[in-house]
């Protein structure tokens, strides 16, 4: 008489811990592969980033504060403290718009898309918001003896 096993359960994916592990060799790629913040902008004198992550019920969950200066390495991202467990915000691009609209003062926010466990229609939901404080070098000032047009735009013939 033959035998009737079970198949095998096919692997879902990474396991927790594996994703763990994962979530900090990224990390610490992400943290030795940026720069000094002086190299990227170089007109910033300091940065402070004041982050702070809440649930979907408003609840604080956790603040953290990055005071950066023109000398240190920078990161303009942070993990997720939600119930997803890999989720990501990713602040590069309002840090960028603020520096380059040599803004003092922005703010910026984001919802986390990642779903609760693989497979869930419900998203983590957990919400992330940004303050910029900049702080810039003055301005070099504009050559007064530079080379002037001539009137009416139109170049002197000889």
């Amino acid at each position: 008489m033959a035998r009737f096993f079970k198949k095998r359960r096919k692997n879902a994916g990474p396991n927790k811990n594996e994703e763990k592990v994962q979530r900090a060799a990224d990390a610490l790629s992400r943290e030795s592969s940026g720069g000094v913040l002086g190299a990227r902008y170089p007109f910033v004198k300091r940065l402070k980033i004041t982050l702070q992550f809440f649930s979907p019920q408003q609840t604080l969950l956790d603040e953290k504060v990055m005071d950066i200066k023109a000398n240190d390495p920078y990161r303009f991202d942070a993990d997720c403290p939600g119930r997803c467990g890999n989720g990501h915000f990713d602040f590069s691009e309002a840090v960028a718009n603020a520096v380059t609209r040599r803004r003092n003062l922005s703010e910026s926010g984001g919802v986390c898309p990642q779903p609760i466990f693989a497979g869930a229609s419900q998203t983590c939901g957990c919400q992330a918001k940004c303050r910029i404080e900049i702080d810039f070098l003055p301005l070099p000032a504009a050559p007064a003896g530079g080379p002037a047009a001539p009137a009416g735009g139109q170049a002197a013939s000889a």
